[in-house]
């Protein structure tokens, strides 16, 4: 799937995916209202990632924190997406490296490589159910952290797989967004020496 290579790519087509799920295309009928933003940030990555949450070092998630999340939260989904440039052109392919459905809405933080119980870990792009940030070596590859807030839970392990980690509860009328949060960063990984 090609993306615009904007680090907000992905945050600027939710709006209106979510229209059109909501709206119906085509029905005349308003469209959705703004999504709320819920701060989302990692006090490890003030930079580039730091090569303990990589391929390179430990490859275990960095610590993220949140704000409040929308009242009628039922669940969250963190969902890591990863952009690869295309040289030959403005655009980039992303792909899902890691999303983690069935967050309580209570937390609002995850400690670095760890997840609370009653979490479901969908399949990457890579066919694993685990973190990872690898790009190939010498390669840069920009990274977006994205937080869903859900009003019901998410159907897992039903479609929780690679891109429809992302798109089954983004586009979908049992999972409209009610909230979401961004934080953005690159990898470069060192080349072979």
């Amino acid at each position: 799937m090609l993306m615009p290579r904007p680090r907000r790519a992905m945050s600027c087509l939710l709006p209106l995916l979510l229209a059109l799920a909501v709206a119906g295309c085509g029905s005349g009928k308003p469209a959705a209202p703004p999504i709320p933003t819920i701060e989302l940030k990692s006090a490890a990555i003030s930079g580039p990632i730091p090569v303990k949450y990589t391929c390179d070092g430990q490859d275990i998630s960095p610590p993220l924190e949140w704000g409040s999340v929308p009242a009628r939260t039922s669940e969250l989904v963190l969902v890591l997406v990863s952009f690869t440039p295309v040289s030959s052109t403005r655009y980039s392919v992303n792909e899902v490296n890691w999303a983690v459905a069935g967050i309580n809405p209570q937390l609002h933080r995850l400690a670095a490589g760890q997840l609370p119980r009653g979490t479901h870990v969908g399949r990457a792009n890579s066919g694993t159910h685990r973190y990872s940030i690898c790009p190939g070596h010498g390669k840069t590859e920009d990274y977006q952290f994205e937080l869903y807030a859900l009003p019901e839970s998410v159907k897992v392990p039903a479609k929780f797989v690679n891109l429809g980690a992302f798109y089954v509860f983004t586009t979908t009328h049992q999972n409209p967004v009610i909230g979401h949060g961004v934080f953005a960063a690159k990898y470069t990984r060192p080349s072979k020496s």
